[in-house]
């Protein structure tokens, strides 16, 4: 089954973004480049919230353009910053919505009328694993459920205080196990956290 992949920049206070939206106090360096190229790499589609999809679709189909400038994103190279877009552009979207009625960004499709079914629909076929990018709310929704399986936070070295949380609302008590951590030259720390699950009552009896 596939693996529901949770994966979000964070300030060292937990916010993925200032108040209004900002996402200037993101940082990277090559390795840390190299860790979300490979991730991109992997994985069969992107869900966004409705939010997040119209953001980043007003700025990544040009972005790869041969007359958009320097490299954008903060990049360390055009060429690193062109197949960050190709990846961006190519892969499936998925996006969390019910009122979205046009989904420009493609190839996209939608998802939320029941939410836990279509996420377990999704998991179930066959492929390569999912990656959940943003926002917050469309997180939150999916822990909220349960079904998120890995949780990737990238936590950068500042303190917001203020700002959009990404543990904000009632969430349930999840437990986690680090499977990774590391450190980049930025000072960006990734933790690569599994969702511990326990057995099924059915599985403990039949020994399996």
């Amino acid at each position: 089954m596939k693996k529901l992949i949770l994966s979000m920049m964070l300030s060292a206070d937990g916010h993925t973004a200032r108040p209004d939206g900002d996402l200037g106090w993101f940082l990277s360096d090559r390795d840390f480049e190299d860790e979300m190229l490979g991730l991109l790499r992997s994985v069969d589609a992107l869900l966004f919230g409705r939010k997040s999809y119209l953001e980043l679709a007003g700025y990544w189909p040009s972005a790869g353009d041969p007359g958009a400038g320097d490299a954008p994103g903060g990049f360390s190279s055009r060429e690193r910053a062109v197949e960050f877009a190709r990846l961006m552009n190519g892969i499936p979207k998925v996006v969390i919505t019910t009122t979205l009625a046009r989904l420009d960004w493609g190839p996209a499709s939608r998802i939320g009328g029941d939410l836990a079914a279509d996420l377990r629909r999704l998991k179930s076929e066959p492929g390569r694993d999912l990656v959940l990018f943003a926002g917050a709310s469309a997180a939150q929704s999916c822990m909220a459920l349960d079904l998120v399986d890995e949780y990737r936070l990238m936590l950068h070295p500042v303190l917001l205080g203020n700002g959009l949380p990404l543990f904000g609302g009632a969430l349930p008590e999840l437990p986690l196990q680090l499977i990774a951590a590391q450190t980049f030259s930025s000072g960006v720390v990734l933790l690569r956290y599994a969702r511990v699950r326990q057995p099924s009552a059915a599985a403990t009896v039949s020994g399996r």
